[in-house]
C-alpha cells in the first residue's frame, strides 16, 4: 500500500512538472524571424557582474517608476557578453525601461544611476516566447538562444562580442522578445 502511494505521488509530481513546463512553453517550437524594429527610447542602468542579478535592477524600476508617475513601458535588457566565454564578474549589460515614444521629461531621483538614450531602428532576428512566470525567462534562455545563435551565424553574424537584447512584457502581451541585431 505504501509503495502505491509513493509511486502515485511520484507520478503526480512528474505529470505536474511536465504540465508546468508545457505551460511555460518548454515544448513550443521556436520560430526565428527577421524584423526591422525601433527606434526604442530607453531609460537604463549599466551593470557589470553575473546576469542573474539583473532582477535587482528590474525590481527597483518596477517599484520606483510608478511612484514617479512613469507608466506604459516594457522592461528590457541588452546582454553584451557571452556568459559561456566571459567570467561572471566581467559580464556587462544594460537593463531598464523601454518606451515606444520619446520621453518629454527625464525624471530624476532614482536609487540607481539611469541614462536616457535612443536605440535606432535596425534589422534584427527575433523570437517571441511566452512570459508566464519568472521561470519562463530561464526556460526561454535555454530554449531560444541556441536557435537564435544558429540563425545569426547562418546569416553571417560575427558572434564574437555580439550583444543580444530581450524585451519583457509581462502584463498585456505576456511575452519575451529575444533579439540579435543584423546591422
Amino acid at each position: 500500500m505504501k509503495l502505491k502511494i509513493f509511486l502515485g505521488a511520484i507520478a503526480f509530481l512528474l505529470v505536474s512538472g511536465f504540465g508546468y513546463l508545457y505551460y511555460l512553453g518548454a515544448f513550443d517550437t521556436i520560430q526565428v524571424k527577421e524584423e526591422t524594429l525601433g527606434p526604442f527610447y530607453v531609460l537604463s542602468h549599466d551593470r557589470v557582474g553575473n546576469y542573474r542579478h539583473v532582477g535587482d535592477t528590474f525590481e527597483s524600476i518596477q517599484k520606483e517608476f510608478p511612484a514617479k508617475g512613469i507608466k506604459n513601458y516594457k522592461l528590457f535588457g541588452i546582454y553584451k557578453d557571452n556568459p559561456n566565454t566571459v567570467a561572471e564578474e566581467k559580464l556587462r549589460c544594460e537593463v531598464g525601461a523601454l518606451f515606444s515614444e520619446p520621453l518629454t521629461e527625464i525624471p530624476s531621483g532614482f536609487s540607481l544611476p539611469l541614462k536616457y538614450r535612443t536605440i535606432e531602428r535596425k534589422k534584427y532576428i527575433t523570437v517571441d516566447f511566452p512570459l508566464k512566470s519568472f521561470v519562463s525567462i530561464f526556460v526561454g534562455i535555454y530554449k531560444v538562444y541556441p536557435e537564435l545563435t544558429k540563425t545569426c551565424i547562418e546569416k553571417g553574424c560575427d558572434m564574437n562580442g555580439k550583444a543580444s537584447m530581450e524585451i519583457y512584457e509581462p502584463l498585456v502581451e505576456k511575452t519575451s522578445k529575444y533579439m540579435m541585431s543584423l546591422d
